[in-house]
């Protein structure tokens, strides 16, 4: 009988494969994060490379990323958070595709396509992680953005017509065509979306629910669901105790105050410790949050439309933190962190094209976030090691407790 609800059960599920798997050991319940925090990598590589359009920058983004203490840490200690971010990268990476699609110029059943996927990815996140949803108004200004430039094209063309003034027959049967399909499209486009986005989603989120209700006494009904959704709401609605480590989501990308989720002492030798701390890399993190906001006002200055995914991601993530009253923590801004190395990755790349010198900024900024890596993994990892290390060393502010 589960006993634990206060988040859906899918992201439990999948450790639960592990367990089945490997035993009701460390190994067993670490497995499956472990290797969904590995794909993230070549994920966030495929990502990058089409918004860059270049290898290079792919590659340092999925470097990055691999640094990352926040990455390394949460991927490997049994939590569902990182079944949630990896779903939430999922489906904007299909977002992202259809957004760059045009039901003039394409088959509409083709630009389906990433809709379909992206829809299906946010059903399964949602399923393993409430936080799912914040993105899915990120998705929706996205579709809204795509339409609302066919409705651009739409109106363009029909005041071409309106004129007759076209001589070009090629152009005159594109605008005919824009001006008898747009309707068509649009009314397709929204119904294939509430198939998409809601159908298949409540779907997939009732359905992760089967094997625990099945559990229980009652069996799974309609009301243990709702029963279930209602339980998760009120426990963090209604939350009101405190903890140490907790932080607000304006201290996270400063990391004022990172999360000690392991201390061993028994056993050791001493003046040795052994210490499990999630936090970010301090170089991603700090350089970061201003290359997020630099993106946001640079894609929208040039209006480069494609990009705009990187801060709808960002912030759609991250804005409705601001509202929650109950007590937060640091791994909550991991949503946030693949759309913020895409962020340093574009100034970056925008660094070295005005300023062909500047390439060496970037290997030198991973030697520095590995050489950090390095110097922080004994507390990321549990790795036994000396006591004054950490205190002298890494314990850079007093508010950093590991």
């Amino acid at each position: 009988m589960p006993y634990e609800n206060t988040h859906p059960p899918l992201g439990k599920l999948l450790i639960a494969v592990g367990m089945e798997l490997f035993g009701v050991n460390p190994f067993g319940w670490r497995i499956i994060g472990t290797l969904f925090g590995i794909a993230m990598l070549p994920l966030i590589y495929v990502m990058a490379l089409r918004l860059f359009k270049k290898s290079k920058y792919a590659a340092l983004a999925a470097g990055l990323f691999a640094l990352d203490f926040m990455h390394f840490t949460q991927t490997r200690i049994s939590t569902i958070d990182v079944f949630g971010v990896f779903f939430i990268m999922l489906m904007f990476y299909f977002m992202q595709r259809y957004y760059t699609m045009n039901f003039f110029r394409q088959p509409l059943r083709k630009t389906l396509t990433p809709l379909f996927w992206s829809g299906l990815f946010f059903g399964i996140g949602v399923a393993s992680k409430w936080i799912v949803l914040y993105g899915g108004a990120g998705l929706a200004i996205m579709l809204a953005i795509s339409l609302f430039e066919r409705y651009r094209e739409y109106q363009a063309s029909g005041r071409l017509l309106a004129e007759g003034k076209i001589k070009d027959k090629e152009l005159l049967s594109t605008c005919r065509e824009t001006v008898n399909s747009f309707w068509k499209n649009i009314i397709i486009t929204l119904a294939s979306c509430v198939a998409f986005f809601v159908i298949i989603p409540v779907v997939i989120y009732s359905l992760s629910f089967v094997p625990g209700l099945s559990a229980s006494a009652e069996g799974f009904t309609i009301k243990g669901l709702i029963d279930s959704q209602k339980n998760m709401y009120n426990y963090h609605s209604q939350l009101v105790a405190t903890h140490p480590f907790a932080s607000s989501w304006w201290q996270w990308p400063f990391m004022k105050r990172p999360v000690w989720f392991f201390s061993g002492s028994e056993g050791l030798p001493q003046g040795q410790v052994s210490s499990i701390v999630t936090m970010g890399n301090p170089l991603i993190w700090w350089t970061g949050i201003f290359a997020m906001l630099a993106t946001l006002w640079i894609t929208l200055k040039r209006k480069d439309k494609t990009l705009y995914m990187i801060w709808i991601a960002f912030f759609s993530q991250y804005v409705p933190w601001m509202l929650v009253p109950r007590e937060t923590f640091i791994y909550h801004y991991f949503a946030m962190v693949p759309f913020m190395i895409l962020g340093i990755v574009y100034i970056m790349k925008l660094l070295d094209s005005k300023y062909p010198e500047a390439r060496y900024v970037s290997y030198v900024y991973v030697a520095v976030a590995l050489l950090l890596f390095v110097a922080f993994y004994p507390v990321l990892s549990g790795m036994q090691v000396s006591g004054d290390y950490v205190k002298d060393m890494l314990r850079w502010f007093p508010s950093w407790v590991f």
